[in-house]
């Protein structure tokens, strides 16, 4: 018979059983725990990584000429981004180490370990991204050295007297041109990447933008391996004309860093966005940009978009801006100042053009130029800005709004208006040029000795107009006439003096802004008595008087005030409102805003008188003893004013003014400012270069090469 063997239990199978049993509990109470305890959590945090909702930034508006041409359009183009969210985390305690690696994997493939002009990019990129100070601090972080240069930013800042000045501040940077190092790339990567984390982690942080087709499409077949990085389509503005018309469409950057609440607080959520930080792409940002939409995707566990679930908000496209300008005006324009600019070597200059009737500017050049193009294509904002800092031209600055200079005899049209209205002449009141006016001193009135020297343009040529009445006085630019009427003379007449001179000044927009739909622009503070008590603690004087009425001493505009200044005269006394942007349609062309133009302020002169004005211009051109006569355009009737402005540049380390020349004589600015056709208005111009010397000579060329070209070639 056979017996079955006696299984012995030791105490071995025993541990191993016990051990299996209890950890099938500890599993089950873990699944308890993931499931049924923590179940809703880890879902929803599942939902999370696998749900982004991402933005949908707005097609940015185009705009036109009033032709139809496009000034500003938007092209696509890709960005290398790092979403600082898939980054590696698996494990805390190497998460460090493996978004280095895959930072370095990103920069391996970019070949910015081989190619400098390449890592050259993505650090400029990183210092817009950054700023200058995290830029520093994450070289520093790194014990890695680097370059700084000093740069003079410029600001506007208002003076004491309600002037405008141009300020300088020495400030040390670091230096975008040497050669950059992996290690350092690799330091602002990280640095971009750990600030991002400590807001949004889902938003892209740009490493290289601007990135061409092909290299898109590189980068992307390398994502499967490059965890966190994306290629994404960012549109970029293009500017087709260039140089021609940047100082009127501006340019895109980032948000500033010191504007980064205010874009914040304005709905702003990407602070990486490009923004209108200049010219028109400034003043109309909002209505440009439109508004941004959103849609729900569902990533992989690489974060790559698997699909759209939904698209929570559409995008709003941005309006189209027409415009009054016409770019084959402006074009004519820029040709004919740079050729005289080059001439003269000036260093700046300006030409303008609007319709008198309606203040629709027709162009707008400010030479030096630039090329707006070059923000958009990978340098901007900030640090292009300062690369031009040893050009004391500052082709960025818009001279046409922003210069403050003497407007010389242009300023004759104001004194002639407020002189017939305030009856301080009439139309046929008589006054002789016979030589220099000698203003008696107040405290030696009887010793001519101590007499003030007033001379006219005319008597260093030996020339003496004799008898004049305003209308020919304006058509001679004589000095004496209106030093008259500005100040008077002793025991003979009484001129407008400091208060009546100041009045009309405010009348015909000088002193302040004229309202053109550009940023920028500057006011001087209009010179009268308690101006000058206040601000040089002196008197005002009769010799103040003379200088005021034919725009010297004190008087300040800019270009766009003497525009604005005689289309007053030529339009019958409105003082207008310039304006570029007449109309906005939506991408639907359906028309969402017209302008409508703005009268500022009805000068109240009788037009009886004002057409003695309008004569005197008229004279100055179509009569052969005009200052004006090479201005003529043939079949048009013209009416203009040459202007000739003395200025000094101050120079407190010599207590006197520099650039004069051998025989002391201070330099001048010229000037023309004309409209047509005389009988009815349609266009009017205004032509200042810098230094240029003669306004007849320098500036008369300019405006009439811009007038025929306008009415036989482009008149509407």
């Amino acid at each position: 018979m056979n017996e079955r063997p006696v299984r012995t239990v030791t105490s071995a199978t025993i541990f191993v059983r016990l051990t299996l049993i209890a950890t099938f509990i500890v599993l089950c109470m873990r699944l308890y725990a993931l499931q049924i305890v923590s179940g809703a959590t880890f879902q929803e945090q599942a939902v999370v990584n696998r749900l982004r909702e991402i933005d949908l930034p707005a097609p940015r508006g185009v705009i036109y000429d009033r032709n139809g041409e496009i000034l500003a359009r938007n092209r696509p183009s890709f960005v290398i981004a790092v979403v600082p969210a898939d980054l590696p985390t698996d494990d805390f305690t190497t998460a460090v180490d493996e978004q280095r690696i895959a930072l370095e994997r990103l920069l391996a493939v970019l070949r910015a370990d081989t190619d400098p002009e390449m890592a050259l990019h993505i650090a400029q990129g990183m210092f817009l991204h950054l700023g200058r100070f995290d830029f520093a601090a994450a070289f520093e972080t790194a014990g890695i050295d680097l370059s700084y240069r000093l740069v003079n930013l410029e600001s506007l800042q208002r003076t004491e007297d309600g002037r405008e000045i141009l300020v300088e501040k020495p400030m040390l940077i670091p230096d975008l041109s040497q050669p950059f190092p992996v290690a350092g790339l690799l330091a602002l990567l990280e640095r971009a990447v750990a600030l991002e984390t400590q807001g949004s982690s889902f938003k892209p942080v740009p490493v290289l933008e601007l990135v061409d087709r092909e290299q898109a499409f590189r980068v992307a077949e390398e994502t499967y391996q490059l965890r966190g990085v994306r290629v994404l389509q960012k549109p970029v503005r293009e500017y087709p004309y260039r140089e021609l018309a940047s100082h009127v469409l501006g340019f895109l950057g980032p948000i500033p860093q010191l504007a980064a609440d205010d874009y914040t607080a304005q709905g702003y959520e990407d602070l990486n966005e490009s923004v209108g930080l200049n010219g028109l792409e400034y003043t109309y940002q909002d209505v440009l940009r439109g508004k941004p939409g959103h849609k729900l995707i569902e990533v992989d566990i690489l974060g790559r978009e698997n699909r759209t679930i939904r698209t929570v908000q559409e995008p709003e496209p941005g309006l189209h801006l027409s415009l009054s300008l016409d770019i084959r005006l402006q074009e004519k324009m820029h040709k004919a100042l740079a050729r005289k600019v080059e001439e003269t070597g000036a260093p700046h200059g300006v030409a303008l053009a609007m319709n008198p009737r309606n203040g629709a500017m027709l162009g707008l050049v400010s030479l030096p130029s630039y090329d707006n193009n070059i923000f958009s294509e990978g340098l901007g904002d900030e640090y292009l800005a300062l690369e031009v800092e040893d050009d004391t031209r500052r082709p960025l600055y818009n001279y046409a709004i922003g210069g403050l200079y003497p407007p010389g005899s242009t300023f004759k049209l104001v004194s002639a208006t407020a002189a017939l209205t305030e009856k301080v002449i009439s139309p046929h009141t008589t006054i002789v040029d016979q030589g220099p006016l000698y203003l008696p001193n107040y405290f030696f009135p009887n010793d001519p000795t101590q007499a003030q020297e007033f001379v006219s343009w005319n008597h260093k040529l030996g020339i003496f107009h004799g008898p004049m009445t305003i209308v020919s006085a304006i058509g001679l630019s004589n000095d004496i006439f209106f030093y008259m009427i500005g100040g008077g003379f002793p025991n003979t007449m009484e001129g407008l003096g400091s208060e009546r001179l100041a009045k009309w000044m405010r009348l015909f927009g000088y002193g302040e802004l004229t309202g053109i739909d550009l940023p920028g622009e500057v006011a001087a503070f209009v010179p009268d008595d308690q101006w000058k008590r206040l601000t040089k603690a002196e008197s005002w004087v009769t010799g103040d008087s003379y200088n005021t009425a034919i725009g010297q001493g004190d008087v300040l505009g800019t270009p766009m005030h003497v525009l604005v200044s005689t289309a007053a005269v030529a339009n019958g006394g409105f003082v207008v409102k310039p304006q570029f942007v007449q109309e906005m349609v939506d991408a639907q062309n359906t028309l969402q805003w017209q302008h409508n133009p703005v009268i500022r302020e009805r000068l109240p002169v009788d037009p009886y008188l004002l057409a003695y004005v309008q004569r005197g211009m008229w004279n100055a051109v179509n009569t052969a003893s005009g200052t004006a006569v090479t201005s003529r355009v043939e079949n048009v009737t013209v009416a203009g004013k040459t202007g000739t402005a003395e200025f000094c540049a101050y120079d407190p380390t010599i207590k006197d003014c520099i650039d004069r020349d051998d025989e002391g004589n201070l330099p001048f600015h010229a000037w023309y400012t004309a409209y047509a056709p005389y009988e009815n208005p349609d266009i009017v111009v205004t032509v200042f270069v810098y230094a240029g010397g003669e306004g007849s000579a320098t500036a008369i060329p300019v405006a009439q090469e811009i007038l025929s070209a306008y009415f036989h070639e482009l008149r509407p």
